[in-house]
């Protein structure tokens, strides 16, 4: 296991703290005449402000955005907000590293998780998506990462293991939609759902926290899922036309609106199934994480959320008897 036994949520004024942290941000700054080196430090209970005043040439030196850091120093308040005033900096030995000090993961079991995944393809009738589906399961790096990778980086399912997590609840909601409308086409929709941000897995990486892949940003989850699903459907003998399209479709379409990165509208009763299952899982998520994360003593809203314009109800917690 890591050699980590201070988290960020275990930080008070006055600590002295010799720790691991990711080093997110780093950038030379001035106050008063005087330059300064502002860090941002994190793990995987939150983020704190680091600050170097003293020696910062050399401190700056010691270590890239993104790389996992020892640091000593002393836990101080600047303006009511916890920072780190930082007396040494070195960059972390991979022996002393364990990612998941560093990364939030899912408190499911990924194993299980995985199972749940092949037992959903294996109720998949058409031969063509199911042949699909076993080509993709056959790819042994490309099911690693889709165990790994998070569902997104801030907003929702933001940690290890979240893109499967999501990918299964999407699921489940698109198997009740199925059950509910008679012209759903089933192993078209939860194919879909399966594979729809099959993408994210090489749009991100997941250093000592979650960041865009040149890929990631260069070209798009949607459009390199798109890719992915073409390349294994050619390896198949008479994949008929019309139902890749509609595949391909599910995934282009999910965003369900041109201004979210969506080539193309859902023009399917699938693809608006899926893209309102995986609008509603991931909003789910990000408002549940918000709560959890927010509701202390006495709040009863969350603070502002930029994203979507508007504060969350936290509601009272149960009064323990």
């Amino acid at each position: 296991m890591g050699m980590k036994n201070l988290f960020v949520k275990d930080l008070k004024p006055g600590n002295g703290v010799t720790e691991f942290f990711v080093l997110r941000k780093k950038e030379i700054k001035e106050y008063d005449g005087q330059r300064f080196l502002k860090l941002e430090l994190g793990d995987r209970t939150g983020r704190i402000e680091g600050v170097v005043w003293d020696n910062l040439e050399h401190i700056h030196n010691q270590a890239q955005t993104g790389e996992i850091v020892k640091i000593k120093g002393l836990v101080t308040t600047y303006k009511e907000t916890l920072q780190v005033k930082v007396e040494k900096l070195r960059k972390a030995k991979k022996k002393e590293i364990d990612l998941s000090d560093f990364l939030p993961a899912s408190g499911r079991d990924l194993d299980s998780l995985y199972k749940e995944f092949e037992k959903i393809v294996s109720t998949i009738q058409n031969q063509y998506l199911r042949r699909l589906l076993e080509l993709l399961m056959e790819d042994s790096s490309l099911m690693e990462g889709l165990k790994k990778t998070p569902g997104g980086k801030l907003w929702h399912h933001a940690y290890v293991g979240g893109l499967l997590a999501h990918t299964l609840k999407v699921v489940q909601i698109c198997e009740m939609a199925a059950s509910m409308y008679e012209l759903v086409n089933r192993d078209l929709l939860i194919t879909g759902a399966l594979v729809h941000d099959i993408g994210k897995i090489s749009a991100y990486s997941a250093k000592g926290f979650f960041d865009y892949t040149d890929e990631g940003r260069l070209v798009g989850h949607i459009v390199s899922g798109d890719e992915m699903i073409d390349k294994k459907i050619e390896a198949i003998d008479d994949f008929p036309l019309s139902l890749a399209l509609q595949l391909k479709h599910l995934i282009l379409s999910h965003q369900g609106q041109l201004e979210f990165a969506s080539p193309v509208l859902p023009q399917t009763v699938e693809a608006i199934i899926l893209h309102y299952a995986d609008e509603m899982d991931a909003k789910v998520d990000a408002f549940s994480h918000i709560i959890k994360t927010q509701r202390s003593k006495g709040k009863r809203w969350s603070d502002w959320v930029h994203l979507i314009n508007r504060y969350i109800y936290l509601g009272q917690e149960e009064e323990k008897e």
